[in-house]
């Protein structure tokens, strides 16, 4: 309970703008852990579904792919 009287007591003096800027950050972090959970959920789904075994290694598709070009005067 330490931590909500430390705010309680901060936001005691706050205007209203500041409040409502309050506000948006507060919202902002629950958007920021509801989509994190989100994108956690989204790789489980995918390692449990075994896409890399489906489409092969990613590191060795990038080193085939990403092959240096010759730079040329």
């Amino acid at each position: 309970m330490k931590n909500y009287e430390r705010i309680q007591h901060k936001v005691e003096i706050l205007n209203e703008i500041e409040l409502v800027e309050v506000i948006d950050f507060i919202d902002f972090l629950h958007y920021k852990k509801m989509h994190k959970q989100k994108r956690l959920e989204a790789f489980k789904a995918l390692q449990n579904a075994n896409v890399a075994e489906k489409y092969g290694d990613a590191l060795t598709w990038q080193k085939e792919t990403r092959q240096d070009n010759v730079l040329t005067r």
